[in-house]
């Protein structure tokens, strides 16, 4: 297998070429970057001859379809903001079981655990195939897909972890009268589970078996995968590896032939890269796709037709692709010449192939979606989810990258605002959540695109730990919430400064989740550096995070990670209490947003929200609240991020000095 084609987006952008446009952009409202777009999530039916969406209906969003043969569609669900509880929700995903049928998933008002619906295509026998938690826990019950089974129209395969939390059973339910079979029984140290193509459960990757006795620490994180030769056969070990200590081991899928899996592994380099892997001999096979600076795997396509595989996606700095198959490689470069200086990807086809649906779009451009039709030879346009942005009135996303106090090279991106000359700007910063594995990318992004709007910089840090630049910048991460990890921010401030960017008496910090304890950490760590601050749902009390993973005794695995990723509730108390900003507050000068869901389980409303505002009463801080009792770990309702960003747009302006709208949407519901 030979990579044929390699594409990437370069765009040369510059401060200057921003600085060079004649007039200030088009000022937009807050409603029109975080209202619901028209479209969202859009796929082909398994046959091609329908399209599925997910868009607004009465402030909620809902399912719908549509017949491409005559364009007519058809709302599914009527989910409503003026409903009844059950029905003031909102969508979260939905899949294609067959041709015939839809399934989706809603959760309880942000808790994260999905309820699962089925529903025909053209609305009619709606039924629940599984009902998730009400409450707000850790680790919810779950029913998640594994298989979509193509052979068999009326059942899939899923994964369900009602028997025991972290390892899951699978199961085969029917997507008519939801009845699940137990297929596969969790030995209790499976964490995941893989088929090959034709449904059978032939890949699983766990934990040593601890049946009879408890694991240690060090075993729980050691990570074993095992393979079958066939549905009736014995499990073998095929690879083993651990956390932390050992090369990273993914199994993506596999390959045509059923026997040879496709992986992601960094075995004998850095970076992960993917290859063919060999279950029998445990012997990786032929290298197929590696980049020296980032992280390759996830983004492996294989065709739904013959399951040979198409290309490889993946982000250094800007998207980039390598095609593995002579066909789609020139249908990939028609595409690109169609459609220059955006990035193309094929986000949907037919079983058959002879149907795709293709996404244009880039840092400036939320996207236009267009329909391919193979037999025709057309490519025709098909929707535009955000028809009322103008990309010409949005900002570049340039990437940047300087080095932080201990010399590590430190990546991130810089959107300024249109018509500005990049120069002594009030500047955001603005730290993703995570914090491990995750990263921010280059794309359009509406929060930062609404900001650049307001005529702020935004600055967004991949700070160390940050995923897809290799195993070397996780490992020098772990255990440095609030030490090396926040340095890489404060550089990243004072790099802005030193290159005349940002103004050093107009600077906020902005984050959420793990974002906004590195707010809150930045605010007690380097006060002078900042104007004001929003936390958003994040961590302020590192122990009293640990403590809540150590309440759910059967997630002895998560405990075991945290105690090395973050630290020992016990061993590592004394550094957990000194890089906890909750005990620092006396060192905060700013104004500061504290924003969070009541029903959050990751970042728990009543053991970090409640104890700050505490602690904050009873000092000068300057301070304002924004709790939503039906809302989770970030506002997904629209009313709620509509007037979350009115309000925020307020608190920026009142003390870096950027802009503000009459045209703000209000309603928070």
């Amino acid at each position: 297998m030979k990579a044929t084609i390699r594409s990437s987006l370069f765009l040369a952008i510059s401060l200057l070429a921003i600085g060079a446009q004649a007039q200030q952009a088009k000022q937009y409202s807050v409603s029109d970057f975080f209202k619901n777009s028209d479209f969202a999530a859009l796929r082909l039916s398994p046959n091609g001859e329908w399209m599925a969406a997910i868009g607004p209906y009465d402030g909620r969003r809902n399912l719908f379809t549509m017949r491409l043969s005559d364009r007519k569609a058809a709302r599914l669900t009527s989910l409503t903001s003026k409903g009844r509880e059950q029905d003031n929700r909102d969508i979260a995903f939905f899949f294609w079981a067959n041709n015939e049928r839809l399934i989706f998933g809603l959760d309880a008002d942000g808790n994260e655990s999905f309820s699962l619906y089925a529903v025909n295509r053209d609305g009619t026998e709606q039924r629940e195939l599984f009902r998730g938690n009400r409450g707000i826990v850790l680790f919810p019950t779950y029913t998640r897909l594994l298989d979509r089974l193509r052979d068999d129209p009326d059942h899939i395969l899923v994964t369900n972890n009602e028997r025991m939390k972290f390892y899951p059973d699978v199961y085969r339910l029917n997507i008519h009268n939801a009845r699940m079979t137990r297929v596969e029984t969790n030995p209790g140290h499976i964490l995941g589970w893989m088929t090959d193509w034709d449904g059978n459960v032939r890949f699983a990757v766990g934990h040593p078996d601890g049946r009879g006795r408890a694991l240690e620490d060090g075993e729980l994180l050691r990570q074993l995968s095992h393979y079958r030769p066939a549905p009736d056969a014995e499990w073998q070990e095929a690879y083993a590896t651990h956390e932390f200590d050992g090369p990273v081991f993914r199994p993506v899928a596999f390959a045509a032939d059923n026997k040879s899996i496709y992986v992601a592994t960094n075995e004998g380099r850095d970076t992960t890269a993917l290859y063919t892997f060999d279950p029998e001999t445990g012997q990786l096979g032929e290298l197929i796709v590696a980049d020296d600076r980032a992280d390759i795997g996830a983004g492996l396509v294989i065709s739904p037709k013959d399951r040979r595989p198409l290309w490889v996606s993946w982000q250094y700095e800007l998207p980039e692709k390598v095609m593995l198959d002579e066909e789609f490689a020139a249908l990939q470069a028609t595409i690109d010449g169609a459609f220059p200086e955006h990035v193309n990807h094929i986000t949907s086809m037919s079983e058959d192939e002879s149907r795709m649906l293709i996404y244009s779009g880039n840092d400036r451009d939320p996207g236009t979606y267009y329909l391919y039709d193979k037999a025709a030879g057309t490519i025709e346009y098909f929707a535009e989810p955000r028809s009322w942005i103008d990309p010409k009135d949005m900002s570049a996303m340039t990437p940047i990258r300087y080095e932080a106090r201990d010399g590590e090279k430190i990546h991130g991106y810089l959107t300024v605002p249109p018509g500005s000359d990049g120069e002594n700007l009030p500047l955001i910063i603005n730290p993703h959540g995570g914090p491990y594995g995750i990263r921010d990318s280059w794309g359009h992004n509406s929060e930062t695109q609404f900001l650049a709007n307001r005529g702020y910089a935004v600055m967004q840090i991949n700070y160390r730990g940050s995923g897809g630049y290799g195993q070397r910048f996780m490992d020098i991460a772990w255990q440095k919430w609030g030490l090396e990890m926040q340095d890489d921010i404060t550089d990243g401030v004072l790099w802005a400064i030193e290159q005349g960017i940002a103004d050093p008496d107009r600077i906020c910090i902005y984050g959420a989740s793990y974002g906004g304890y590195a707010t809150m950490a930045g605010i007690t760590k380097t006060p002078e550096l900042y104007r004001c601050a929003v936390n958003y749902v994040g961590v302020v009390d590192i122990l009293a995070l640990l403590d809540y993973h150590h309440d759910f005794r059967e997630l002895d695995y998560l405990q075991a990670w945290g105690k090395r990723a973050i630290g020992d509730r016990r061993a590592d108390r004394e550094r957990l209490l000194a890089t906890s900003p909750i005990n620092h507050l006396d060192k905060v000068k700013v104004p500061l947003y504290v924003i969070h869901g009541k029903r959050d389980p990751r970042v728990p409303h009543d053991t970090q929200y409640i104890p700050l505002i505490r602690k904050l009463r009873g000092t000068e801080i300057d301070y304002k609240t924004m709790v939503k009792n039906r809302e989770g770990h970030g506002f997904q309702k629209e009313g709620n991020r509509v007037g979350l960003y009115s309000e925020l747009e307020q608190f920026f302006a009142e003390h870096i000095g950027g802009r503000t709208s009459s045209l703000a949407s209000a309603g928070a519901r």
